[in-house]
């Protein structure tokens, strides 16, 4: 007896990002059908999209209550009342983001977000946290430095890329600016472990140095730890 061959569905193949309502019909479907909440990586991967074409659907659709966040893993799902809609709505409003969290806040959010993606371009973090360009950079400046980040972006890349390497439990670093011995300097403490990294600053209170540091240890004059 001869049992028929098992058919599995075809691969979503990778479209021109340039081609918005292409990249609207296809995340809105695959959003749709999926059975279990996905990773922004996942929706990536299995669109075939840009991450920029990506992020900004994902961003508009969240903002409008389209989507949710299910849980601290930074997984997507749709909602049941979107779920009716076979084609994505249009002239969808648009609410902005990030303007409702106190700064402690929305860096809470970042590191969870960092925690969970692991490897990472700025807009996929962006979405991820429901911050803002600007909040994100900033914070991922001072990880960077402070050794919990590394960039692997290489030059000429559209976007910055960050990897973390040093995750020291759920609780996000915490930043603010002291004077030691005339000095100024940015003072990091990591609530987990109870650290405290000091980083010196330049002349008008700012990083010394470009975006990409050498080294984090060289900026750090000391590094104490509470007992």
């Amino acid at each position: 007896m001869n049992f028929p061959a098992t058919i599995l569905p075809a691969p979503v193949q990778p479209l021109d990002s340039t081609c918005e309502h292409t990249a609207r019909d296809v995340l809105w479907s695959l959003l749709r059908v999926a059975a279990d909440p996905m990773s922004i990586g996942d929706i990536v991967r299995r669109s075939g999209f840009d991450p920029v074409v990506v992020t900004r659907w994902l961003r508009k659709w969240r903002s409008s209550g389209l989507l949710v966040h299910v849980g601290r893993q930074c997984e997507i799902s749709m909602n049941g009342f979107a779920r009716r809609y076979e084609i994505a709505p249009e002239d969808v409003p648009i609410k902005p983001l990030g303007q409702r969290f106190t700064p402690a806040n929305m860096r809470q959010r970042i590191w969870t977000a960092v925690r969970v993606l692991k490897v990472f371009e700025l807009p996929m973090l962006v979405l991820a946290a429901e911050t803002n360009t600007y909040s994100a950079l900033k914070y991922l400046g001072e990880l960077v430095r402070a050794g919990y980040l590394e960039r692997i972006d290489p030059p000429g890349a559209p976007h910055r890329k960050y990897r973390i390497v040093l995750d020291t439990g759920p609780h996000h670093p915490s930043v603010s600016r002291v004077v030691i011995d005339g000095r100024p300097y940015t003072r990091i403490i990591d609530h987990n472990n109870s650290a405290q990294l000091h980083l010196a600053l330049g002349p008008r209170g700012r990083p010394p140095g470009g975006t990409r540091p050498a080294a984090c240890a060289s900026a750090s004059p000391f590094f104490d730890r509470k007992d």
